[in-house]
């Protein structure tokens, strides 16, 4: 009997402990069906036979680089390599892709990964084409749910290297690598629009959905029942066919982060024009879990007016769900123009320093959350990105050849694809030994004009033989870039000019520094009047060849309805045309990514942005043709410019070049060279610090 006890003792014992690691996320799954899952707010992962919790930081990665769009697929096995790399160093562990990727990328992830006790991770964004949406088609309508099936069932079999069913949109493709262990789950879709939704919700009957492995409440939207229907065709597809099942992200509307609470109240007989994961939930059947997924931007979470309150939404984020929360892309741009991202109204720039700091605060804000993780938007810059507010003025299918400084689109990345070779030292800085003799355009017995320009910029460099002072003297540049307008004079500066003139870069100092536009050629004007303008064009006083030049200017915020506000906030605009006076050499310790002048002791170099002069593709040496005969930007072909200087000292001309041509370049394919900014850096001591 006291054998008996004892047997008994410790058989309870052994019950009581087993039970207890399941409780606490002790013992893993005896089968290969899943190594991920979660509770309420945290992700686990299975690794040596314990349920170990997993806090995702990570960084969004795109089939991005100069020359091509993302879709093209020409990234080479060593490129993405070579990024994934760049990623583990920097400190994270998780890489976020917006939709199936070329098999280069995967190839190269399981070559990574092999043999390694911490692999980088993966999420899988399954991209939702808006292409049809914007053709008015329905969301929700059989045809598309169809080809959204296809699209995913083409990825989860991508994911597991099975080529046998690759359908007609992947070509020369042969998905032979499975990366499943890696992958922690998809996202699926995308942050859909609010008209998209509303149209949606117009159409479709409010009926909530019952499926195998998910269901939505009674309070769900139509397009969330869709959703979740979406999800479960996912799962049931990923488990029938590899007897696996991974995470389900949701991705939430940012824009609406505040009515999560209220969302469920009284909508019998309204309309919702966005979407809360809380209305989707999952069954038993399904082990890993769901998460939901907010970008945290300005511009998306109405914060635009105030960025102080980030860490009021990722808590009110944390307090609104009882799934865990992933910020999907946080990020902002290091441009020289910024946008909205800029909460500093007296410059236009965010460079790489400001960068990586506002990225470490966005980070720690996110991380003291305790949010089940994180995902950087994103690795690398992207030359094929247009924004709002450049758009019109560029041709958009030779955006990939050439780097937009005023596009803060472009350069959201941790790294910097810039132009010209690596050993390129094209830079305004401390040295001037790249000006060789051959770049002189014009000179006298006392000063010279050199110029050289790149896929980003045009360059100047003036040479004195004698001390540069700008206590007593003004520089001014000027520039003959359109054949259709210019001024022969400019009343306001005191300056005559032998040919007529588009441009003239002033600088006064190194404080007070600007490019001015003849303001018949200034599109910012234009625009601003253009719907007046076509109404009575009586009302038009410009002249092709007027006295007036200009500041340029570059809308950063459109006039819009702030819900946070509740009221309509006007338009906002900066003085783009500004210059920056620093030292703009990556290799200097006095580096400062927005620098476009520099003043040495007998020289001034200055890069100016192509677009900021009006070139709507500089690779092909298209500037905008006359903006009042069409209302609008259309390109037109020059070879040449015609730029002239002349130094004043105390008011009185000192020193003068006449105008004289520089012949343009055109190129096919850009040269650049990959550089890791300085936020990747502060990033990296950022991740480095806190996993020591």
């Amino acid at each position: 009997m006291k054998k008996f006890l004892v047997a008994a003792t410790l058989v309870f014992i052994f019950a009581v402990g087993f039970l207890g690691d399941i409780v606490t996320n002790k013992i893993t799954p005896q089968n290969n069906t899943y190594f991920v899952k979660t509770d309420k707010e945290s992700i686990y992962i299975s690794k040596d036979n314990k349920w170990q919790k997993f806090n995702i930081v990570g960084v969004n990665l795109n089939s991005i680089k100069p020359g091509n769009f993302s879709n093209d697929k020409v990234i080479t096995e060593e490129e993405y390599l070579n990024w994934i790399t760049i990623i583990d160093n920097m400190g994270a562990n998780c890489i976020k892709v917006p939709d199936i990727m070329d098999n280069n990328f995967y190839n190269a992830l399981y070559k990574f990964n092999e043999d390694k006790k911490d692999p980088i991770y993966v999420i899988q964004g399954i991209y939702f084409d808006e292409v049809d949406l914007k053709n008015g088609k329905d969301i929700q309508s059989e045809e598309i749910e169809e080809k959204f099936k296809k699209h995913i069932k083409l990825i989860i079999d991508s994911i597991h290297g099975n080529s046998f069913d690759l359908n007609e949109d992947i070509k020369n493709e042969y998905y032979n690598t499975d990366i499943s262990d890696y992958l922690i789950g998809y996202t699926l879709g995308i942050e859909f629009a609010r008209n998209d939704l509303i149209h949606t919700e117009l159409i479709n009957n409010k009926d909530s959905y019952n499926g195998k492995y998910f269901y939505t409440n009674n309070d769900a939207s139509s397009f969330e029942s869709y959703i979740a229907k979406m999800a479960d065709y996912l799962v049931e597809y990923e488990y029938k066919q590899y007897k696996e099942q991974k995470l389900v992200g949701f991705i939430g509307s940012s824009n609406n982060y505040k009515e999560l609470n209220s969302s469920n109240q009284n909508e019998d007989n309204s309309i919702k024009d966005y979407i809360n994961p809380n209305n989707i939930n999952s069954k038993g059947k399904l082990k890993t879990g769901i998460f939901a997924s907010y970008n945290l931007y300005p511009s998306y979470t109405n914060m635009n007016e105030n960025q102080d309150n980030i860490e009021e939404y990722v808590n009110e984020l944390k307090n609104t769900h009882k799934i865990p929360i992933i910020i999907g892309e946080y990020g902002v741009p290091s441009s020289r123009n910024s946008a909205d991202f800029n909460t500093d109204t007296n410059k236009g720039y965010i460079n790489e320093q400001e960068q990586g700091e506002i990225l470490v605060d966005t980070y720690r804000t996110i991380n003291d959350a305790n949010i089940a993780g994180s995902f950087i938007f994103e690795l690398q810059d992207s030359w094929q990105r247009t924004s709002w507010n450049t758009k019109e003025l560029k041709i958009l299918d030779r955006a990939p050849y050439w780097s937009d400084a005023q596009d803060y689109s472009q350069n959201f990345g941790l790294i910097a694809f810039d132009p010209s070779q690596a050993d390129s030292k094209l830079y305004p800085d401390e040295k001037i030994d790249e000006w060789k003799n051959k770049n002189i355009i014009n000179k006298n017995e006392d000063i010279s004009l050199s110029m050289r320009s790149d896929e980003k910029y045009l360059y100047f460099m003036l040479k004195s033989e004698n001390t540069i002072n700008l206590d007593k003297q003004d520089i001014y540049v000027y520039l003959d870039i359109t054949p259709n307008s210019g001024s022969t004079k400019s009343s306001q500066l005191n300056l005559n000019f032998d040919k007529p003139v588009d441009f003239i870069i002033e600088i006064k100092d190194r404080e007070n520094a600007k490019v001015l536009v003849h303001e018949y050629y200034n599109y910012f004007s234009l625009n601003q009047n253009k719907k007046e303008y076509q109404k009575r064009p009586d009302l038009i006083s410009v002249q092709s060849d007027m006295d007036e030049f200009s500041p340029i200017y570059i809308e950063t915020s459109p006039r819009m309805y702030v819900e946070d506000l509740k009221k309509i906030v006007e338009s906002k605009k900066i003085e783009t045309g500004k210059l920056v006076h620093g030292n703009s050499n990556p290799l200097n310790e006095n580096y400062n990514s927005a620098s476009d002048f520099y003043v040495g002791n007998d020289y001034i170099e200055i890069r100016v942005p192509w677009s900021l002069l009006n070139f709507m593709d500089p690779s092909t040496k298209q500037i905008m043709d006359d903006i009042y005969k069409y209302f609008s930007a259309k390109p037109m072909i020059i070879n040449e410019i015609n730029v002239g200087v002349t130094i004043k000292e105390n008011e009185e001309i000192k020193e003068k070049l006449d105008s004289t041509k520089f012949k343009l370049n055109s190129w096919i394919k850009p040269n650049y060279h990959q550089r890791l900014k300085k936020s990747y850096y502060i990033i990296k001591d950022e991740l480095n610090a806190r996993s020591n």
